[in-house]
């Protein structure tokens, strides 16, 4: 037991010594893995027992002015990160558009990019709070696996992305994703002022479009380099990329047509019948 521990620590202590990359050295919480592992540990113990417990015998925070400074907050960083992204990655001069392989180059352009992508990493643990924001307002049908599995599995991905492999193949995901937060955090934001839009599925139903085209881009992005191998990147960061992206368009796939397929059907049934 011992020699497998030995092993294990030997593994991670050549992986973090030799692969990281050290340009994101500087920036706070980049170095070793335990920070964010118990920033996820205490998320998911707060959001599946500590809070509901908590909020048992309480009467739920109403937190409307901070949901509202949240979400301008949202739109704001999610923007900055995007735009500064696509400036520095795509609409620079040394960035492939079919591929771009792990490198190390200190240009005032990859710092910028290398900064925007620590604001991303950043980003998703701030997205935590959605779930604790949840609890607090005893909205715990909202808690699904979907949820907390798509936060907490974003915050060590976009952590294991900014230390090993910053501003590579994968800048893609984060650059998307940033600007579909923006619509997503700005229809909240809408919604505070506009309580009506709660329920409406129009804009819920294209923000999960929104989300599904997202996966679907994803899907190819990594999925094209792997099966044809065009592209100089580790290959089980592409498999990676490929099946956590497969994984999200099913569990989107499925709640989308839970909720706007069979839900419209129904409406339509019970019209026919009335």
């Amino acid at each position: 037991m011992a020699l497998v521990i030995r092993s294990i620590y030997n593994f991670f202590t050549s992986l973090f010594n030799e692969h990281n990359d050290p340009r994101v050295e500087q920036f706070p919480l980049l170095g070793a893995p335990w920070p964010v592992i118990v920033i996820l540990f205490l998320y998911l113990k707060f959001v599946n027992n500590w809070g509901q417990k908590m909020m048992a015998n309480r009467e739920p925070f109403s937190l409307k002015t901070v949901m509202n400074v949240y979400n301008a907050v949202q739109v704001v960083l999610n923007l900055y990160i995007g735009i500064t992204g696509v400036a520095n990655s795509y609409f620079s001069d040394d960035y492939d558009w079919v591929c771009e392989p792990i490198s190390q180059k200190v240009t005032p352009t990859r710092q910028r990019l290398l900064f925007a992508t620590y604001l991303y990493f950043l980003s998703k643990i701030i997205d935590l709070l959605d779930t604790v924001f949840f609890v607090l307002r005893k909205k715990n049908n909202q808690i699904t696996f979907l949820h907390t599995y798509h936060h907490a599995g974003m915050v060590f991905a976009t952590y294991v992305f900014t230390k090993f492999v910053s501003g590579s193949h994968a800048t893609l995901l984060g650059l998307i994703n940033s600007f579909v937060h923006v619509i997503m955090y700005f229809y909240y934001f809408l919604t505070s002022f506009r309580p009506e839009l709660r329920n409406s599925l129009w804009w819920k139903k294209h923000i999960t479009q929104i989300q599904l085209i997202q996966f679907m881009i994803l899907m190819a992005h990594f999925g094209l380099p792997l099966i044809f191998g065009y592209c100089n990147y580790p290959a089980v960061f592409l498999f990676i990329g490929f099946t956590q992206n497969l994984f999200m368009f099913t569990l989107f796939a499925d709640f989308y047509v839970k909720a706007y397929v069979k839900n419209a059907k129904k409406q339509q049934d019970k019209v026919k019948d009335s």
